[in-house]
Order: structure tokens, then C-alpha cells, then sequence
């Protein structure tokens, strides 16, 4: 969850380290710091809060920098806690993304050792270790013993006071980058290395790189680090005319869905062709990927029996179900989501045939598929996923539509609702309604989403979206439930949204807004047309066929806007980090 940048030969290091560390804040925005090395000393630069935040800072000139952005799971938000940890000899500084899982083990043999530790975090325990096995001098063989005794995800990156540098990587992803003078550097996601550098080399599990004094580097996995030149161009990291990223990246989905699709009639037809020749697919995903899965499902039983849904973090729940003709379809926006790996490696032990779905290029998820299909929506910086969410729901309307008509005639389809979603996002009825709606969930305890069939997916995203951005507490259920427990949660002035498509499921939904009316709760209808029953009203663009992917539209707005509203931050919800990389 925590981010990583590091430069190493540069003049300007530092510096290009603070703007690394700015473009990947989104992994976690705790606390953030610098660690720089020159004439064989090295400072220390840290602070508790978002780096952003940060207008004007006076860092040490150095060519030998690492850096660190937070996301606390071991000790308070604290500087003392804060990234990078400084080894007692001052030989060396240390950060870490990942977990330490045996750390009050450790812990306990170097206390009675004598160390003395001045943090509650877990990579100190990482620290001691490489004091108490390498000294002032830091050599492989020494370092390697360190290693095999961390149990975890941890990826570590030493810089020692002369300027060398040590990177492992074991389940959190890392990635080494070359520019053109021949200067290094480190980063924990390619979106980011890309500004800097134009070659790379995404670190594999247990790799161990050493870069020496001479700028010469070696891996334990061979005598030469192959890099590979950066395909992409550097993704844009900036907020351009928006006042925040999730509102950027809530307008930019009339462009990138069709992003999504474009190109891809090839890739589309390899993964049509596996299915056919599966026994069963599994559909993998967490957080908002879980629900995008879900939505998947439900196109893909249009036409397919044996589809199933596997939240990546239980996974185990089926691992007897398992086969080798079977296919997992696995969804994420990082590509580096832990739980989501953990269940991929298992399925491949299986010999499950992976087809990743994956926003990030050069991710964990993407090099362990046997089809990768990018989502190529962009860089998504807020948090809570937007853009990524709705592609890869689109991914699923598309890939079930090439099963069921072997040809790519979809393309013309998601064009046109393209472009009505781009009006609609620019109509001004539809951006005060959706305003005034938040002055009155302002001040409400609750808020419940009704949905049915398709929508039933966009229901439990669109609860989910209120509650990581907006803090209010959201529910999304089956309209079905309803009777069945549910409705003794409504009273008076209680808002429940209805999700209303124009399908089987209709006069049930609208059945279910009366009662949950009758019982004093104010009705919020979201639908393609008004109906009598609604207090509230937000009308979707004209498209019936998508109307699964505009109310999440709507409900990213929606919230959004009442973060606004209750001074939140939209970009940065409080305990959550954009890439989930421990379990």
C-alpha cells in the first residue's frame, strides 16, 4: 500500500525523488520522507501528512535519494514512524512496502540481543537485522540471510551512506528504471518511472538488485539486469482544469470506455476462444473489481452456465473446485492488489489459465496471465476507483456480446452512448438536482440502495462509493430483501435510492419504493424516466443498455459532490491507499 521512488546518479535526486513521491502519494498518504546520501553521510527528511500538501521544501543537494510515502499498518502516524529508517551506525537507510508477519518474533530475539527500538513499525525490525547480519558493509551473501528470515510481502530498498543501493522485491511490486545519462531509478509503479526513465525492468519475486558505486548492476537472478524500453508515454499525472482527480476522472469516461474496446477484437476473440474450451470460469476481484465481477457475471450467465464469482481475499473457500480447464477472468486496477495475487498464484499451482484485467501496465497481474488485456483507461489517481470500475464492467457487456454474436458490432454501441453520456455530464439540471440531493443527505445517519438483476451490482458499488468517499454509512441490497428484514431499517425521512431499469425486474422496483414510501422514507429514483413514486429524480442518459454503467456514474458524482459538501477530501479518503498491496 505504501509507495516507493528513488533516483540514483542524478545531481538533481532529491528533487526528482519529492516529484515521484508526489506522483504515487496515491499508495498511501500518511506520512512521507527522503533520504539522501553525499560526502558518506546520510539526512534524513520526513513529515507526517500528505506530501502534496507540501508548496515549498529545502532538501539536501545529493545524487543518491530514496523515498517513501505511508500507509500505516505497524504504529501510529507518527515522523518517528515515517519512512525511511535510519540504521544506529548511520551506514544505511531502509524503506519497506509490505508486511513483516513474524516481526514480534524477530522483535523479541533482537531485544534480548540488546537493540533498543525507537519506533513501533515493523521495518525497524528489517533495520536491526541488516545492522546485526552486515555491519558498516553491506554484502549479498549477508544481506540474502536477512531475507530468508522475512515472512511476508516485503519489497525493501537500501540506500548505504556511499551511495549504494540494494533492492528486494517479494510480493509488493518494484520496478528499476534507466534514463538516458545512464542514471537509476526505483519506483513501485511504471506509471510513475516513466517521467523519469526510458528503459525498465519490473522486479521479480525474490530478485535481489544491487547497483554499486560505479553505477554497475546485478541481479541474483543473473549476471545482467535486461531493461526494456517504456512503451507508454509518461501517463498524465496532473489534475489539468479540475478542482480534484475523481472529478477528472469521473468526466473522462465518455473517452475512456471507448478506450476500453478500441483495438481489441483481437484479444477479445483469444479470450472468447478460451472460455469455450473451459470447464468453468471464475471471476476474481476485491473492493470495487468484486462488484465489477459481479457485474460480469450476470452478462456472461446470459449465455453461460457455468460462471462463478471468487472474491479474490477468499478465495480458499474453493480451492477444491479448482481444475486445470478451468479459466479465472481476474480484475484490478493496480494489478498489484495482494489478495488478488495470492489467488492468482494459487489458480496457476492449479493450472487455471488466467486472463488479467488490468488498468496498470507493467503490473504483477499482468506478467502472471496467460492473456492480459489492458483496460488503457489512463492513470486513475483518486482512490476510490472511477473510470477503472466502469471499464471493467464494459469489459464484460463486451466480451459477452462477442460470444454471442462472434463479431464486434458493440464497438458502434458503446460510441453512441459515448457521446450521450458526454452531454449528459455537461447538463446543468442534471448537476443541480444531483446538488441539491446532497444538501439533503448532508445530515443523514443512513442511506440505502435498492437494486435488481443487472443493477444489483451497481447498487453495492454505489453503496460503496458513499462510504469511502463520503463517509456516510450506505447499504446496497436486493430490492427482494427487502421483505425480508431489510425494510424495519426505514422511518421517517429515511432516503433510499431506487436503481430502475426498464426490464423484467420494473414493477418489482417500483413496488419496492412504494412500501419503503408508505414507511415514511423519502424515495431517490434514479431511471431513465420519472415516476410518481420518486421524491427525488435523476434521469440517465437515453441508452437502456448501459444503463448499469451511468447510475455508477451517477453515484460517483453523487458522492463527490457531498464530500465537497462535508469539506472531505474526494482524492484521499481517510484509512484507504489506491493500491491495496498487503492482505
Amino acid at each position: 500500500m505504501c509507495g516507493i521512488y528513488a533516483c540514483l546518479g542524478d545531481s538533481l535526486a532529491s528533487s526528482k525523488v519529492l516529484a515521484g513521491l508526489k506522483r504515487i502519494e496515491y499508495r498511501g498518504y500518511d506520512s512521507w520522507g527522503i533520504a539522501t546520501a553525499e560526502k558518506e553521510k546520510i539526512s534524513l527528511e520526513k513529515h507526517v501528512g500528505k506530501i502534496s500538501a507540501i508548496k515549498k521544501i529545502k532538501l539536501p543537494t545529493s545524487t543518491f535519494a530514496i523515498g517513501h510515502t505511508r500507509w500505516a499498518t505497524h504504529g501510529g502516524v507518527t515522523q518517528i514512524n515515517a519512512h525511511p529508517h535510519l540504521a544506529k551506525n548511520k551506514s544505511f537507510a531502509l524503506v519497506q512496502n509490505g508486511v513483516l508477519e513474524n516481526y514480534v518474533e524477530l522483535k523479541k530475539e533482537l531485544q534480548k540481543d540488546g537493540y533498543q527500538f525507537i519506533t513501533q513499525t515493523d521495518t525497524e525490525v528489517i533495520v536491526a537485522l541488516v545492522e546485526k547480519f552486515c555491519g558498516e558493509k553491506i554484502e549479498a551473501k549477508q544481506l540474502t540471510k536477512v531475507i530468508k528470515k522475512l515472512a511476508g510481502r516485503n519489497t525493501i530498498l537500501i540506500l548505504t551512506k556511499t551511495g549504494e543501493t540494494w533492492a528486494y522485491r517479494q510480493g509488493s511490486p518494484l520496478i528499476v528504471g534507466q534514463d538516458q545519462e545512464n542514471n537509476y531509478f526505483f519506483s513501485s509503479d511504471l506509471a510513475s518511472i516513466s517521467h523519469d526513465a526510458v528503459l525498465y525492468h519490473v522486479m521479480e519475486n525474490a530478485e535481489l538488485i544491487h547497483l554499486d558505486l560505479n553505477q554497475n548492476i546485478t541481479s541474483n537472478l543473473g549476471e545482467k539486469v535486461l531493461l526494456q524500453k517504456i512503451s507508454q508515454k509518461a501517463l498524465a499525472i496532473d489534475k489539468g482544469e479540475y478542482a480534484h482527480f475523481m472529478l477528472k476522472e469521473i468526466n473522462e469516461q465518455p473517452e475512456s470506455l471507448l478506450k476500453v474496446i478500441q483495438n481489441k477484437e483481437e484479444l477479445l476473440k483469444k479470450i472468447a476462444n478460451k472460455i469455450e474450451l473451459s470447464r468453468n470460469i471464475y471471476v476474481v476481484g476485491a473492493g470495487s473489481a468484486s462488484y465489477a465481477a459481479s457485474s460480469i457475471i450476470y452478462q456472461l450467465r446470459k449465455i453461460k452456465n457455468n460462471v462463478y464469482h471468487v472474491p479474490a481475499y477468499d478465495y480458499d473457500d474453493f480451492v477444491n473446485l479448482f481444475q486445470k480447464n478451468d479459466l479465472a477472468i481476474v480484475l484490478s486496477q493496480s494489478g498489484e492488489t495482494a489478495d488478488t495475487i495470492e489467488a492468482v498464484e494459487f489458480l496457476k499451482s492449479k493450472g487455471v489459465t488466467i486472463v488479467s484485467v488490468v488498468n496498470m501496465p507493467g503490473s504483477s497481474l499482468m506478467q502472471m496471465a496467460d492473456l492480459a488485456y489492458p483496460l488503457d483507461v489512463g492513470a486513475e489517481i483518486g482512490v476510490a476507483s472511477t473510470k477503472a470500475l466502469t471499464a471493467h464492467m464494459l469489459f464484460g457487456m463486451a466480451l459477452t456480446d462477442y460470444l454471442e454474436k462472434q463479431n464486434f458490432s458493440f464497438l458502434q454501441e458503446v460510441e453512441k452512448f459515448c457521446q450521450q453520456l458526454k452531454i449528459w455530464l455537461t447538463e446543468k439540471n442534471q448537476e443541480k438536482t444531483i446538488k441539491e440531493l446532497t444538501k439533503f443527505l448532508r445530515h443523514k445517519d443512513d442511506l440505502y440502495i435498492l437494486g435488481r438483476g443487472q443493477l444489483l451490482p451497481s447498487a453495492l458499488e454505489f453503496a460503496l462509493k458513499i462510504k469511502e468517499v463520503s463517509y456516510l454509512h450506505a447499504e446496497g441490497f436486493s430490492a427482494g430483501e427487502l421483505k425480508h428484514g431489510v425494510i424495519a431499517l426505514i422511518e421517517k425521512n429515511t432516503p433510499v435510492i431506487c436503481l430502475l431499469a426498464p426490464d423484467q425486474h420494473r414493477e418489482d422496483m417500483l413496488s419496492a419504493a412504494h412500501e419503503v414510501q408508505a414507511r415514511g422514507a423519502k424515495v431517490i429514483g434514479i431511471a431513465k424516466e420519472k415516476e410518481d413514486v420518486f421524491d427525488y429524480f435523476i434521469q440517465l442518459p437515453e441508452n437502456e443498455k448501459f444503463i448499469n454503467l451511468s447510475s455508477i456514474v451517477v453515484a460517483q458524482l453523487l458522492t463527490y459532490e457531498l464530500a465537497l459538501l462535508k469539506k472531505l477530501d474526494p482524492d484521499k479518503p481517510r484509512n484507504l491507499a489506491k493500491s491495496v498491496t498487503v492482505k
